[in-house]
């Protein structure tokens, strides 16, 4: 499987084109507590994770936070949860 950052722009519009159909929170190895999103494109067999705006860290959020984001979208789409 392949693994591309991308900005939160680009992560909307992959799930507005269906391009994302699966959704995973993975909890941080560095701050407990703090998720970030993983969508998974499984016919291309490619990841997708939103790095923080011009540096390529992984963007995390608290769960609540997370979950607001994702309800801000048009699409609805399973969010799987992962605990380290």
């Amino acid at each position: 499987m392949r693994f591309h950052r991308t900005t939160e722009g680009e992560f909307t519009r992959l799930i507005e084109t269906k391009t994302i159909l699966k959704l995973i929170a993975q909890e941080s190895e560095v701050v407990p507590d703090k998720f970030c999103l993983v969508g998974i494109n499984p016919h291309e067999r490619i990841g997708y994770a939103i790095r923080h705006g011009r540096v390529d860290d992984l963007r995390t959020w608290r769960l609540d936070n997370l979950v607001k984001f994702l309800k801000k979208q048009s699409q609805i789409i399973p969010l799987e949860v992962q605990y380290k």
